[in-house]
């Protein structure tokens, strides 16, 4: 098995310069956390106003958190499957913040792919970048943008620092509640503009070792 590439620091914050992890409020959207236990699932404005509470309440503007959590929203779509083989595992971090906030490259890449994944509470609009290190390629995925930001075309090269997606309003982003994707993929396969977000429970293992904790290229500003 080739060991995966060593991840490179961060070189931008990637949600600009202007948000510090100060603002940031760490969201638990899993199963046994606080913040969706008394919420209706399938309830796309009863989960904005619960997530936007939670993080008013922390004093922030934005908020982040997800990787490897066990949700139960995923069962408001077929999307994800039905039964006991439910995909129920979330592989990326998620940021939150309002519809149009700009995301910027953590690092130096290139346009993979891109799509318009229109599947209810699929990714909606979504961008893959490649990323080359002397040890190897990955990949980042970034879901749920702007329909706008797929203007871009593979091979465009996206310097560290460079402002090229926004979040997504629900008709353009899968239907979710306004929020980033991001996701680190080490061996992409066939994958064009796509690649699984979402794990089953008996194979959390498997696509975690494909897909590490995308907080190495998070960093927030000064």
């Amino acid at each position: 098995m080739i060991p995966p590439p060593e991840l490179p620091r961060p070189q931008f914050p990637l949600l600009g310069p202007r948000i510090t992890r100060a603002q940031a409020a760490v969201l638990d959207l899993s199963t046994t956390g606080d913040t969706l236990q008394k919420v209706n699932l399938a309830d796309q404005d009863a989960i904005h106003a619960a997530i936007w509470t939670t993080i008013h309440a922390a004093g922030c503007s934005i908020g982040f958190g997800g990787y490897l959590e066990h949700r139960g929203i995923y069962k408001a779509s077929s999307h994800f499957g039905k039964g006991a083989a439910d995909r129920c595992i979330h592989l990326g971090i998620d940021l939150w913040a309002e519809a149009g906030h700009p995301v910027y490259a953590p690092v130096d890449g290139v346009i993979h792919s891109l799509a318009m994944n229109a599947m209810p509470l699929d990714y909606g609009a979504t961008i893959i970048l490649e990323h080359d290190t002397p040890a190897g390629s990955f990949w980042t995925l970034y879901g749920h943008l702007s329909e706008r930001d797929l203007h871009w075309n593979p091979g465009d090269r996206i310097p560290a620092g460079t402002p090229f997606c926004h979040l997504g309003e629900r008709h353009e982003n899968g239907g979710w509640v306004p929020h980033l994707h991001i996701q680190v993929i080490l061996d992409i396969g066939g994958y064009r503009g796509d690649f699984p977000g979402v794990a089953t429970m008996a194979e959390k293992e498997k696509w975690a070792s494909c897909c590490p904790n995308p907080m190495c290229l998070i960093e927030f500003a000064a």
